[in-house]
């Protein structure tokens, strides 16, 4: 049947199948509902590989069954509902295995399912930093002695010596739920939060236009306050309830005197006073105010907030350090950047961080997107890139459906290099592995960003061993 977003989550136990359960959203969304007693099953198109192995393994554990993306989990489990993500097509053969069984998409379901918690519900919006904002304000709460229930577009770091995956992670009987909403698919408009952060706006999946609009709706469904970038106030400023909030330079949470540190980086917030934190970079800054202005508006005293903003461990993947201290002749982080604004902020906390010129490996997270992507991306390289720093596209990552493979990542490259830009695009990702110490002989600071792509982390360790070896 087709998908009805009207159809009600059924009441556990009842079976519900997650088709594409091995992505950072759907899995999350599989352990909240195994959690509140349903059985889960669900399926995924790679079962195997870097990065999902583990995964897999974990949500097993937990009791999740996962099967592969052919129809026999649905045959076997015969769910009530199914739940897909935007990107499974209607072709899927887990669909054409139950024709007639109800369907809801993700956002829907997850939305369904936090009602049922009796929590606060903050839900964290944004282009650039919602998954490390969410992972930040959950840990900072908790720090506080609250009681928290956390849904993450990323791994948190805290969680991974506890066996689970870190995307969810939920107290008895919690307080509060923390979620990251997403706006590349609008989907962040199927929830009505207590509180809504809206971080920035920046051009990525939709035209600035739309994503104002989008943005807006999602402020109009907040009920009992809202916190914004300072810079968004006039844009905004009819949208959602009269309790607001702001951080940012000029905000009400604004932060100060920023400077590096040997452990991370030191900063003041207005009204809190002196924080340190281990995360890196000036919008590190910014996200910690954020995460302030939420707690000053939950009613959280000050005297505790820069101790809680500290005990932040950081989330996988948002400027990770892959190699070996002290085995490796330079740094090498793996980061989540996938956007121009993100790119930016990546590059600028590598040179921020290294003692001379920097190798940044991008590799794109789909077509789309890199054509999304090209013009603006030129831009900010041409006034983010040093004298001797390098920039090497990797090809971009696939996982099927429908794109016309276009453009490459080498012809984006050419064009960069034509526009005489310290740009190179490798065919495959072996090839930087093969010329690893040649292209970082000059270089003192490498940084791998990129999407999805779950392999991602494990490579940039295989590209941090290359560098060490021989």
């Amino acid at each position: 049947m087709p998908r009805s977003d009207s159809f009600p989550l059924p009441e556990p136990p009842a079976p519900v199948f997650l088709v594409g359960i091995g992505g950072i959203g759907m899995s999350g969304l599989a352990q909240m509902l195994c959690r509140q007693g349903h059985r889960v099953a669900g399926s995924d198109r790679q079962l195997i590989g870097p990065g999902r192995t583990e995964l897999i393994a974990q949500l097993r554990l937990l009791g999740i069954e996962v099967f592969p993306q052919d129809g026999s989990g649905v045959r076997a489990v015969a769910p009530s509902l199914l739940i897909a993500s935007a990107a499974i097509e209607e072709g899927n053969p887990d669909f054409q295995a139950a024709p007639d069984t109800p369907r809801l998409g993700r956002a829907q379901a997850l939305s369904a399912a936090l009602s049922r918690s009796g929590t606060k519900l903050i839900a964290i919006a944004g282009s650039c930093g919602k998954t490390t904002v969410t992972g930040w304000l959950a840990s900072a709460l908790r720090a506080l002695g609250r009681r928290v229930e956390m849904v993450c577009g990323g791994y948190a770091l805290a969680t991974a010596d506890a066996g689970i995956p870190g995307n969810y992670d939920c107290d008895a009987d919690p307080e509060f739920s923390v979620v990251e909403v997403d706006e590349s698919d609008k989907s962040l408009i199927e929830f009505s939060p207590d509180v809504g952060v809206l971080l920035n706006v920046g051009r990525d999946h939709h035209e600035h236009e739309e994503l104002i609009r989008v943005f807006g709706r999602f402020l109009d469904g907040c009920r009992a306050g809202v916190v914004l970038a300072d810079s968004l106030g006039s844009l905004f400023g009819a949208h959602g309830p009269a309790l607001r909030s702001s951080f940012g330079l000029g905000g009400e949470v604004a932060p100060s005197q920023y400077a590096p540190s040997a452990d991370g980086i030191c900063f003041e917030l207005s009204g809190i006073g002196s924080c340190t934190s281990g995360q890196l970079g000036q919008h590190s800054a910014l996200n910690a105010a954020a995460v302030a202005a939420v707690l000053r508006q939950l009613g959280e005293p000050a005297a505790g907030i820069a101790a809680a903003l500290a005990a932040f461990r950081g989330i996988a993947q948002r400027f990770q350090r892959m190699d070996v201290p002290g085995q490796s002749p330079i740094p090498v982080y793996n980061d989540y950047a996938h956007n121009p604004e993100k790119i930016r902020a990546s590059l600028l906390t590598a040179q921020e961080a290294a003692d001379g010129p920097i190798l940044a490996v991008f590799q794109p997270h789909g077509y789309g997107p890199l054509r999304f992507m090209r013009d603006e991306l030129r831009e900010v390289l041409a006034d983010t890139l040093r004298p001797g720093d390098q920039f090497v596209i990797l090809p971009v990552y696939y996982v099927g459906g429908t794109t016309s493979f276009q453009p490459t990542s080498a012809e984006v490259a050419s064009e960069y290099a034509a526009r005489d830009l310290p740009v190179r695009g490798l065919h495959t990702r072996d090839a930087l592995l093969a010329q690893a110490k040649e292209f970082a002989a000059s270089a003192r600071f490498v940084v791998v960003m990129g999407a999805r792509d779950p392999s991602l982390p494990e490579w940039t360790a295989r590209l941090a061993a290359a560098l060490w070896s021989g």
